[in-house]
C-alpha cells in the first residue's frame, strides 16, 4: 500500500463537503431527530404496583393477602369501606376489595391496572373454589400432603441470560449505526471511478503513473475505510455521550463490528461501481438508495420490518449487511453470550471478502488498448 496515496485520499475525503455531510454529519443529524422522536417511547421505567385497598369491615378469605403479596403486583392498604370509597373517588387507589357475601372488586373506571386486579381476583377465586371443592369431596387428602403439593411448580422453559436494560428503541439507533458504516459504499464507488481509466481523466492519469493500479486501489480503499470508521466512532460517541443512549459496556466489540461493517460497505460500493457502467453521480445515487433499502429491511424506519424479514425471508436477513450489523449490536446489547455476535461478524466479514475478491479479480484482468 502506498502511504502517499493513502494520505491524499484521506485528505480529499476530509475536504470534500459532500462527503463530510453524508458520511459524517447526516448520521448525527438523523440520530438527533431519532432521540427527539423516541425520547419518551418505551423508557426503562420500573413497574408501579397497583394500589388496592382491602376493606376491614368484613373478614377476607384466608390466603388472599398472602397471595397478593407473593404476586408482587399490588400495593395493599387496609381501610374501611367508607375510606376506600373516598380514595377511589379521588383516584388515589385503583380499586378496593370487599367481602360481604362474596369477594367483590369495586373500581371507578376501566384501565390496565383495573384489568390486572380483576384477572388476579378471578384467578384467585377460581383456584380457591376448586381447592375447597376437592377437599369437601375427599377430606383425607389433606393428610396426604395435598396442600403442600399445591406450591410445587415445574418449569419447562430454559432461561437465557439477557441484559438488564431492555429498551427496544435502541434498535433504531443500531440500524442508524449500520447505515453510517455502509455509507462508505458511496466513497467506495467513487474510488472505482478514479481507478478505471475509461471512467474519468483522473483515472487515466493514475493508470499511466508508475504506481501499480492494484496498489493505488488498495491505498484509496484503506483511506475510505479509515475515514468511515472514524465517522462511526464519532457517531457512537455522540449517541452514547451526548444523547445518552445506552449501547451497553461492550464498546470494543461494537468498534470491531463497525470496522468490519465499514470494510464490507466499502467493498460493496467498489463492486457496484465496477459492475454498473453509468455516470459517477448516478452510481452514487443508486448505491445510496440501495443502502437505505438495506437499512429499511433492518428496522431503521419500521422496527417490525426486521422481524417480518427474519420470519418470512431469513435468507435476506443473512445476506443484508445492514441487518448483520444491527443484529450483531442487538446480540451484544441483550445477551451475555457472544455466539450470535460472532455469527453476524463472520457473515459480515465473509460478504466483504467476497466483494473484495471479485473486485480485485476484475480489476486485474482489465487492460486498455490506449489511454
Amino acid at each position: 500500500m502506498s502511504f502517499h496515496i493513502f494520505k491524499y485520499s484521506f485528505k480529499s475525503l476530509l475536504k470534500d463537503r459532500m462527503s463530510l455531510f453524508w458520511l459524517l454529519c447526516f448520521p448525527l443529524i438523523l440520530a438527533t431527530f431519532f432521540n427527539l422522536a423516541f425520547s419518551n417511547l418505551m423508557s426503562n421505567e420500573s413497574f408501579e404496583k397497583v394500589k388496592i385497598a382491602i376493606s376491614t369491615d368484613h373478614v377476607v378469605p384466608e390466603g388472599l393477602e398472602e397471595a397478593m403479596k407473593e404476586s408482587n403486583l399490588f400495593d395493599i392498604s387496609f381501610i374501611t369501606e367508607a375510606e376506600a370509597k373516598a380514595l377511589l373517588s379521588e383516584k388515589e387507589i385503583t380499586g378496593y376489595i370487599k367481602n360481604t357475601h362474596e369477594l367483590e372488586l369495586v373500581i371507578f373506571d376501566s384501565g390496565l391496572n383495573q384489568s390486572i386486579a380483576k384477572v388476579f381476583l378471578d384467578s384467585y377465586l377460581q383456584v380457591s373454589t376448586t381447592i375447597y371443592n376437592i377437599i369437601d369431596g375427599n377430606p383425607q387428602i389433606i393428610q396426604m400432603g395435598f396442600l403442600e403439593n399445591l406450591s410445587l411448580n415445574d418449569g419447562f422453559t430454559e432461561e437465557i441470560p439477557a441484559s438488564s436494560s431492555m429498551n427496544m428503541v435502541v434498535v433504531y439507533f443500531f440500524a442508524l449505526l449500520a447505515m453510517t458504516c455502509l455509507f462508505s459504499a458511496v466513497a467506495g464507488s467513487y474510488s472505482i471511478s478514479i481507478i478505471q481509466a475509461n471512467q474519468s481523466t483522473l483515472a487515466a492519469r493514475i493508470n499511466v503513473a508508475p504506481t501499480p493500479k492494484l496498489k493505488a486501489f488498495l491505498s484509496m480503499i484503506s483511506a475510505t475505510i479509515c475515514f468511515q470508521f472514524m465517522s462511526a466512532i464519532i457517531a457512537i460517541t455522540y449517541i452514547t455521550q451526548i444523547l445518552k443512549i445506552d449501547f451497553g459496556d461492550k464498546i470494543l466489540h461494537i468498534g470491531l463490528l463497525c470496522l468490519v461493517g465499514c470494510f464490507t460497505g466499502t467493498m460493496f460500493g467498489t463492486l457496484f461501481g465496477l459492475v454498473v457502467k453509468l455516470k459517477a453521480e448516478i452510481k452514487d445515487m443508486l448505491v445510496s438508495n440501495i443502502i437505505m433499502i438495506m437499512c429499511f429491511l433492518s428496522g431503521m424506519m419500521v422496527l417490525q420490518i426486521k422481524y417480518i424479514v427474519q420470519e418470512k425471508a431469513p435468507i435476506i436477513a443473512y445476506i443484508n449487511p445492514a441487518n448483520l450489523i444491527t443484529d450483531g449490536l442487538y446480540a451484544l446489547y441483550y445477551y451475555d453470550t457472544f455466539n450470535r455476535y460472532f455469527l453476524n461478524l463472520a457473515l459480515l466479514g465473509g460478504l466483504g471478502l467476497v466483494f473484495c475478491t471479485i473486485t480485485i479479480l476484475v480489476l486485474r484482468r482489465q487492460k486498455y488498448a490506449s489511454i
